[in-house]
C-alpha cells in the first residue's frame, strides 16, 4: 500500500485510517496496528511539525508491505535532515527534573520498531522500520 500525506497535522487521521486498512486487509493483529500507528504517528508528527520552514505544501510519501514474516514502512520527505536514530533516549525512571522534554516518542518507535534505518539521499530523509510478527 502506497499513499501520500500533506505536511498537514490534520493528515494522521488519513494515516490512521490507511493504517487499519492495511492491517485488516493483510489479517494482522490489533497489536500490530497499535505499534504501526503509534510508530508512524510519531514519526510524521515530527515531520510535520519541525521538518518545513516555510509554509508550502509537501508531500510525505509512504508505503508499507506485508512481507514473510512482518512489515516494512518506508517514509520519504523533502523536509529539514533529521536522522531520528542519533536522538538519545530519554532517562526513563529519572526524576521529573531530571527529565529533558522530547524524545519520549522516538523513544517508542525505537522500541516498537524491531528495525530502522535512516539515510540522506538527494534531498530526501527516507526511513525504513522493519516489524516482525
Amino acid at each position: 500500500m502506497e499513499f501520500i500525506l500533506k505536511n498537514k497535522i490534520s493528515q494522521l487521521n488519513k494515516l490512521a485510517d490507511m493504517l487499519k486498512i492495511f492491517c485488516a486487509e493483510n489479517d494482522l493483529p490489533d497489536n500490530i496496528l497499535f505499534d504501526l500507528n503509534l510508530s508512524l504517528d510519531e514519526l510524521v508528527t515530527n515531520i510535520i511539525s519541525y521538518g518545513f520552514d516555510d509554509n508550502k505544501e509537501h508531500d510525505i510519501n509512504i508505503s508499507v508491505e506485508k512481507i514473510e514474516n512482518g512489515v516494512e514502512i518506508k517514509l520519504e520527505d523533502d523536509g529539514a535532515e533529521f536522522n531520528p536514530l542519533n536522538e538519545n533516549d530519554p532517562k526513563i525512571g529519572a526524576a521529573l527534573e531530571e527529565m529533558e522534554v522530547g524524545g519520549l516518542g522516538i523513544y517508542f518507535v525505537k522500541n516498537k520498531m524491531d528495525e530502522i534505518h535512516y539515510q540522506r539521499q538527494l534531498g530526501k530523509n527516507i526511513i525504513k522500520l522493519k516489524k516482525k510478527l
